[in-house]
């Protein structure tokens, strides 16, 4: 049986949230390490702030910060944000309250998308030949996922399987949704990332839940939970009897369980207990299997690197940090391969002349604006 922890906790206050993370992890017998290099995955999507309850709150982050910094361990807080706004992750780590709290530890803040990428290549499902993964990842010691809970539009749930998704830099993420052709195929490609981290530990931030999620457009739902388990399966099979999900009818989990990440969906031993919240607005139905998962928020959002001409001095920094080979030069120019790139934004933070600007589509432009305009 795997053992996934329930705490009752109602309240971001931060003296109580960490006796029940610290809880949490005590119930299911997991051993925090000794001086030890620890990278927290938060689910930081956007430049939200920790009222709207589509992140994880700084509440829970600081409670695993401060029980790592008992243990004299190093300590790490990355991500990547998933829309593209000016400042990126680095501005979303500030409208989160993790800069505070990094400030507060000694931690260092990662926006993924400024680290060197590894190129993965075996142990994967097939539907991709490749994967590139943010390198400090893999020199880390230990991950611990810090997810939110959340129902989502395509994905039915975003918890801690779904987390390690933002894993990916950029607009990589995006990508990856049109490339897979399904949500079957899209579940596979996050599995094969949490199966390449390979988080230690998983902890749910479920004092609030955001029904009709993943953005600020859902409808945040008081649950007064905190949940931890070594099995990111096992945590997100009780999130889904908590919000009103059979663990089946979720893509993840239905491959998850394919894949052997948990022998069962009965195979977890609850220590605590939880209490049925049901969700409204959650997405039922059978697994879609036709190319039009995508709703226009990922089809029509992105952005794409571009060489601003009068700035470049075709130093050719950009070509060699570029994962992929997206970038080159063509007929003395240096030129951006649309097909080729992953939109990592790397290329944006290392170009040393700011040559490299950011193509928006429409769409993108009009959230943006709209969000200063009525401040979310």
């Amino acid at each position: 049986m795997v053992k996934v922890s329930a705490v009752s906790c109602s309240t971001y206050e931060l003296e109580k949230v960490y006796d029940g993370v610290l809880e949490s992890i005590e119930r299911i017998g997991f051993k925090v390490p000794e001086n030890k290099k620890v990278l927290i995955k938060p689910n930081l999507m956007a430049q939200n702030k920790p009222e709207q309850h589509t992140i994880t709150h700084f509440a829970i982050i600081d409670a695993i910060c401060r029980i790592l910094d008992e243990h004299n361990c190093k300590i790490l807080i990355g991500d990547s944000s998933a829309f593209y706004q000016r400042g990126i992750t680095i501005k979303a780590f500030e409208t989160s309250g993790f800069r505070k709290v990094a400030e507060k530890y000694g931690a260092r803040l990662i926006p993924f998308e400024k680290e060197p990428l590894t190129k993965i290549n075996s142990g994967l499902t097939g539907i991709l030949k490749e994967i590139y993964i943010p390198r400090i990842l893999l020199d880390a010691d230990m991950v611990i996922n810090a997810c939110k809970l959340k129902s989502h539009g395509s994905m039915r749930l975003s918890g801690a399987l779904k987390n390690m998704f933002g894993c990916l830099p950029g607009g990589y993420k995006q990508k990856m949704h049109l490339w897979t052709r399904n949500e079957m195929e899209l579940a596979d490609i996050m599995l094969d990332i949490h199966d390449i981290i390979k988080p230690a530990l998983s902890i749910m931030d479920a004092i609030y839940g955001l029904d009709g999620g993943p953005t600020a457009l859902g409808h945040p739902v008081q649950i007064s939970r905190i949940l931890a388990s070594e099995n990111a399966t096992a945590l997100d099979v009780v999130a889904c009897k908590m919000i009103g999900y059979e663990p089946g009818e979720v893509e993840l989990l239905a491959s998850a369980l394919k894949r052997g990440m948990i022998s069962s969906f009965d195979d977890v031993e609850l220590q605590g207990d939880i209490e049925p919240c049901r969700f409204k607005h959650l997405k039922k139905g059978p697994f879609t299997e036709d190319k039009g998962k995508n709703s226009i928020f990922v089809t029509d959002t992105f952005v794409t690197p571009e060489i601003d001409r009068l700035d470049c001095s075709r130093c050719g920094h950009c070509i060699e940090i570029c994962p992929v080979q997206a970038i080159s030069f063509v007929n003395g120019k240096v030129t951006v391969d649309p097909c080729r790139c992953i939109n990592c934004c790397r290329c944006f933070y290392e170009c040393p002349l700011n040559a490299i600007k950011v193509k928006s589509t429409p769409l993108n432009k009009l959230i943006r604006a709209g969000r200063c305009v009525l401040k979310i």
